[in-house]
């Protein structure tokens, strides 16, 4: 059996409205930025959280906010389902301009020492995915209150603070510039790339840029090809029946010694032993295993999912009243 699998980036695209929300059952996402402010609620599983500044492990209720242009990274040992909102502080417009400047001061929240805010928050975020998928009358304009609400319910609980206009146009263009070279990196890391050619590409001094990357993405720029590298042999050495050799091509090692040293750092054990462990397994290990790095429900997926989980904590799947 021989699957192709694309390399991994993520491409965010919005509806008119400026906001996008999607459940996915997630192993790993790769240091990354986004433009736009992210709500994440873990529905289940366990997640651990990585970012510049800290590590989290996050379990089911517990959600983080990240602010937009902020490098963080997110790995489970098996699939955790997440609930995510991003949004554009477009999306505001000219009912809450300030947001343009505002930032939170915690990156995550967790419901043992803050049962209440994240009940408020599951129930907002729940209430918000069940209209937009649902899709039912007047849909949008729920959709549009809701994440006011949310966002009026994190700013009266969430520490946050008002960033000067420089010094945010500045964040800006620093974010626009990391988030560009991330998404080339993203298309072209299973070839020769080397940092030289990303100054060359930017303009960039390269021991400016060799700071800088890793200032904005907490790891060198070597480390971060290498994940890279690492998750798309993970998913080849599942998902098809290529030689170890064949593999370390095909994801850009220029060694099969480099290959395995750079998966056992990731992993934990050799790529050889990683396959074995998993042709070993049980049939449930397995299937959760061959999930690539993020696998995005759809639609009729998501509500079945929502329902499914509204019961059994609690939460309203349809709705707030108006």
């Amino acid at each position: 059996m021989i699957i192709m699998i694309q390399n991994e980036y993520e491409i965010i695209t919005h509806n008119n409205n400026n906001f996008h929300i999607f459940l996915v059952n997630l192993l790993y996402r790769t240091p990354h930025i986004h433009k736009d402010y992210e709500i994440s609620l873990v529905v289940d599983g366990t997640l651990t959280l990585i970012n510049p500044l800290s590590e989290v492990q996050l379990t089911a209720g517990d959600f983080f906010v990240m602010n937009p242009f902020f490098s963080h990274e997110l790995t489970a040992r098996t699939p955790a389902l997440i609930l995510s909102l991003q949004v554009s502080s477009d999306f505001f417009g000219s009912c809450y301009p300030q947001i343009e400047q505002t930032e939170f001061d915690t990156t995550q929240v967790l419901s043992a020492q803050n049962p209440d805010v994240c009940h408020t928050i599951r129930s907002l975020l729940f209430s918000l995915a069940y209209t937009y998928y649902d899709k039912e009358g007047y849909a949008p304009l729920k959709c549009a209150s809701l994440i006011c609400q949310l966002f009026f319910y994190l700013l009266s609980t969430q520490k946050h603070h008002t960033v000067l206009a420089k010094e945010k146009q500045a964040a800006v263009t620093k974010g626009t510039r990391i988030w560009n070279i991330l998404r080339y990196t993203g298309e072209h890391f299973t070839e020769k790339i080397l940092l030289t050619d990303i100054a060359r590409r930017e303009n960039l001094d390269l021991y400016y840029l060799s700071h800088f990357f890793k200032e904005s993405v907490g790891i060198s720029f070597q480390n971060y090809v290498m994940k890279l590298r690492c998750e798309k042999a993970r998913q080849l050495l599942l998902l098809s029946d290529y030689s170890l050799l064949d593999i370390s091509l095909i994801c850009g090692f220029s060694d099969p010694k480099y290959f395995n040293k750079g998966f056992e750092t990731q992993y934990g054990c050799t790529p050889k032993a990683y396959r074995k462990n998993f042709q070993n397994a049980k049939l449930e290990p397995q299937q959760k295993s061959m999930l690539t790095t993020q696998e995005f429900l759809s639609e009729s997926a998501s509500l079945v999912t929502l329902e499914k989980y509204s019961s059994r904590q609690n939460l309203p799947a349809k709705p707030f009243p108006f």
